[in-house]
């Protein structure tokens, strides 16, 4: 007789009986689980302590908890899902090779970190406090804000989370801002449900609105090294390959996320702009409100595979490299087990397929651009502030329509992805096997009317780049940028004497009035 598959552990041996008697052992197998399962699934509980503690009364109890086939293929992931969201994991197809208990617990250690160190934020010295932000592991922090369709981000906001990040960022300048790369993307994502976080980026110097360390990313080109430095180069379709000895430095091991950090530092330069300015209503010609974004696990495959192909190409150069050394100086190092790519059968992280967003590009778009004019600065040659007045360097918003339109010598329709891109057809969905998106549009903003055409490079990690146009003068800016899903796309246009950061969501037909070009404006962007 052919058992259901999930109650195959029925007809597993029970483990020995030690000396120890306990009650609750004489009652059937089945129900004995079934109150195991109860306890662990407990209200209230971030960690399962009531389990914990049933697991310590007798050894079969501990044994049945922690060790029998049983609790790892049921009662771990039963416990894990009433307390984290798990569609992501299902639909990526990662709870296959899962250790959930270890996955449990390296989450719980993560939380209880946090709100240890957040009780001493306010008690310690900025010093001692860069210490204490070494042990928060941001890179379960990153997991559980891509994988939150209801119920991770509430909990990382009772465990101060974004507190943490935002310390983490105002002393990162300390630890040659090592950790920008991983904490500007959170708090981009964080600052939806607490717009509080913005106060990490406001200027104590008046009369600035945004602080010269995040404003120096906004505008000074230069300044990108800042964060890029402590990034490994573009993985798999770049023209970077090993074949000898060259690279001889260790691929960095520092986690950080594939959302773009420079990007999400444009987003939050917007973001601090409208929560601290004292007035930008009055200040912004045709201001309209930003919106927040709430999020869902699906907003992140791309970014979760672009991270995991990522680290593909790592192992893979560690493999190279230690493999050159062990020939050639005949020095044999102990390496990782050799990561595999559970995705191969689709083609994912070949040089033939690119994971792709590309065609979110379609639509109604809206946002604003900044810009500083540096010919202005008194010396020409240090970076300055933008001023208090947000009307000298903020023009009115713009609206933009974008569609998708065939390559040059592309005949057929342009790529769409899967509606449905659920575990059956995942990570296909994703990819394509073009790498270049093209697309063209028009709109409008407080100078006038404009057309659009540009181009989105898939093997750059979706680079976006577009010429904005204005039909009037005539006059072609350039605009650089990627995806910072779900608040749409960042970037920078213009260069290093005259241009600025800019930001544009998706929004519905009626959802705004189109902007209305200002005479009276005598910049031209």
């Amino acid at each position: 007789m052919n058992m259901p598959s999930r109650y195959i552990w029925l007809t597993q041996p029970s483990p020995p009986r030690f000396n120890e008697r306990h009650q609750l052992l004489d009652i059937p197998k089945e129900l004995l689980l079934e109150i195991v399962l109860n306890v662990a699934v407990s209200p209230g509980e971030v960690y399962p302590k009531s389990l914990i503690q049933l697991s310590k009364t007798c050894r079969y109890l501990h044994h049945l908890i922690h060790k029998d086939p049983w609790s790892q293929a049921i009662l771990w992931p039963r416990a894990f899902k009433i307390r984290f969201d798990t569609r992501a994991i299902y639909r990526r197809q990662l709870n296959h090779q899962l250790d959930w208990q270890r996955f449990f617990e390296r989450r719980y250690n993560m939380l209880a970190t946090c709100q240890r160190v957040a009780s001493a934020l306010l008690a310690q010295q900025p010093q001692e406090l860069i210490g204490q932000l070494d042990f928060v592991d941001w890179e379960v922090i990153w997991y559980m804000i891509t994988e939150h369709d209801a119920l991770n981000i509430p909990l990382l906001l009772n465990h101060q989370v974004h507190l943490l990040a935002g310390a983490a960022f105002q002393l990162g300048a300390f630890r040659d801002r090592e950790v920008y790369p991983v904490v500007l993307p959170i708090l981009s994502l964080l600052v939806n449900y607490d717009f509080t976080v913005t106060r990490f980026f406001t200027s104590e110097i008046s009369p600035h609105t945004v602080s010269q360390e995040l404003s120096q990313f906004a505008y000074d080109f230069e300044a990108d090294t800042l964060i890029t430095k402590h990034m490994s180069p573009r993985p798999f379709h770049s023209e970077f390959h090993q074949t000898d000895s060259s690279y001889d430095v260790s691929p960095p091991d520092t986690f950080y996320p594939a959302q773009d950090p420079l990007t999400s530092a444009f987003h939050l330069f917007f973001a601090t702009v409208f929560a601290c300015h004292p007035a930008p209503y009055h200040a912004i010609p045709n201001c309209s409100p930003i919106p927040l974004f709430p999020l869902t696990s699906d907003m992140f495959d791309v970014e979760f595979l672009r991270r995991y192909e990522r680290k593909l190409f790592l192992a893979s150069l560690r493999e190279s490299r230690d493999a050159w050394h062990e020939k050639h100086h005949k020095i044999i190092t102990a390496s990782p087990p050799k990561l595999e790519n559970i995705y191969s059968a689709t083609g994912f992280a070949s040089s033939s397929h690119f994971v792709s967003e590309a065609h979110l590009i379609e639509g109604e778009w809206m946002g604003y651009y900044s810009f500083l004019d540096t010919t202005d600065d008194d010396d020409g040659s240090e970076y300055q502030p933008p001023p208090s007045t947000a009307s000298d360097w903020f023009d009115g918003p713009m609206r933009i329509t974008l569609r998708i339109v065939p390559l040059e010598e592309e005949t057929l329709i342009p790529w769409q992805p899967s509606d449905n891109c659920d575990k059956a057809n995942f990570p296909a969905c994703h990819l394509r096997t073009c790498p270049l998106t093209r697309f063209e549009g028009h709109g409008i903003d407080n100078l006038g009317e404009f057309n659009v055409t540009g181009l989105i490079d898939d093997s750059e990690d979706g680079q976006i780049t577009w010429e904005k146009t204005y039909i009037e003068s005539e006059e072609t800016w350039e605009y650089a940028g990627r995806f910072t899903l779900p608040m749409g796309i960042c970037g920078r246009w213009g260069d290093e004497q005259y241009g600025g950061p800019w930001w544009i969501w998706k929004i519905t037909e009626d959802e705004v009035a189109p902007p209305v070009a200002s005479a009276s404006s005598s910049s031209t962007k």
